[in-house]
Order: C-alpha cells, then structure tokens, then sequence
C-alpha cells in the first residue's frame, strides 16, 4: 500500500449545467475607501450593491433571462431597497418607483411633496427593503457588515418576486472570507444553493486565474471592475 502512488483528487463537479457567471467586490479594494469618523448616511454600502446588481442584470440580459435589479437608498426616508423589473431601467426611474412603492405600503404620506421622477418602464415587478430608521451613525465597519448582509439576505425574497412572476432568475449571496470576496452567483437552471453556489464561485475564480494561493498566472479582469463602484 506503501508504495502505491496516490491518487490526485478528482476536482469537484457540479450537477447544475446552468449556471452563467458571477458578479463580485475585493473586500481588500474596498479597504481604500476607509473612512475613520462616523457618518449620518451611508458612503459605500449602495454603491458596492448596486454595482454588483449591474452586473447582474447585463448577465440576466445577456442570457435572455428578463430580469434586471437595481440597489436604491433614500437617505432622508433611510431606506434601502432592491427594485426590480423585467427590463432595465435608470436611476431616476428606480429611485421613482421605490418611492410611490413606499407611499403605497405607508411608509411614506401621500400628501408629502416629493421630487417628481418620471417612470416609463412598465415592467417592475416590486421592491425588497430594509428600514435604516434605528441606525443613527455609520461606520466603515458597520457598512461593510451591512453590505454583506443585504447581499446574503435580501436577494432571497427578490429571487422570489421573480419566480412568482415566472422568471427564470436564480441568485445566490456568496461571502468567502478566505478570498476576501462577496457578490453572487447566477443560474438559468435551479440548484442546490447549499451544496454547489460556494463551490461553484470557487471554481469560477478558478478558471479566470482570480483564486488567491492558485498557480495560474492568468491575467484577467475581475467582472466588478466593468463598473465603478462609487460612481454617483
């Protein structure tokens, strides 16, 4: 037995043939966009999201799946929501329709004068949100452990406005600290978010020659780069 040569590991497979990319930041890259005093609103949570979800929708649009979310925050009702849509949509459009949504559900008075955003798209599907009204002071940290949270946690019930309305959009929230990497995983096909959407974020950074430790010196563009993350 001794002298019998081991057996490399079989690289780990994946059951789903669906799955069509990923989107993700360098938790390291955010690091130079450290702020030391607390703030009365967010500097990087939102940007970093929205920027992720951009990325998501161009592959969704990519792979004729109709579906495109976009990361709004309204810092004077201090919300911060995911709309989404069938179609794509701008900024101002998004920040348009989470208002009416909020005033619609009560968070916000139909009698209060609000900025008027002109909404064409007629396809969004609903909004996902989260109420940042016991949040008083930001820190770098905090957001940064917001950030991942929303990313883990708020897209599960936008993936489930879009199966309700029979679209064929899986997402999952991925966060691999050894990689100092979070962002998300994207399938056409259902899968076993458990078992495959960390390995298969695993595998991805892989084959692009992105995985920290691995030997490949492959240069490739990381997919968050397309974007800029702190835009206004």
């Amino acid at each position: 037995m001794s002298n019998r040569k081991r057996k490399k590991p079989l690289p780990p497979t994946l059951s789903n043939t669906g799955f069509i990319g990923a989107t993700f930041a360098d938790t390291n890259e955010l690091l130079a966009n450290e702020y030391h005093f607390s703030r009365k609103q967010m500097k990087i949570t939102h940007h970093v999201l929205d920027a992720l979800l951009q990325g998501v929708t161009q592959l969704f649009q990519q792979h004729n799946v109709e579906a495109a979310l976009s990361c709004v925050y309204l810092p004077k009702y201090k919300k911060i929501g995911l709309v989404l849509s069938k179609q794509p949509f701008g900024r101002r459009e998004g920040i348009g329709y989470f208002i009416n949504y909020l005033k619609e559900v009560g968070h916000i008075d139909w009698d209060e004068k609000t900025k008027d955003y002109e909404i064409h798209n007629t396809s969004f599907i609903g909004v996902v949100f989260a109420d940042l009204e016991k949040i008083s002071k930001f820190t770098f940290e905090f957001e940064l452990q917001l950030l991942a949270k929303f990313v883990k946690e708020l897209i599960i019930p936008a993936k489930e406005l879009f199966l309700q309305h029979h679209i064929r959009a899986y997402i999952s929230g991925i966060e691999n600290d050894e990689q100092h990497k979070l962002g998300f995983v994207l399938s056409i096909k259902p899968y076993d978010e458990r078992k495959e959407a960390d390995l298969y974020f695993v595998e991805y950074l892989k084959e692009r020659g992105l995985y920290e430790g691995d030997e490949s010196e492959e240069e490739l563009i990381p997919i968050h780069t397309k974007w800029s993350l702190f835009s206004k």
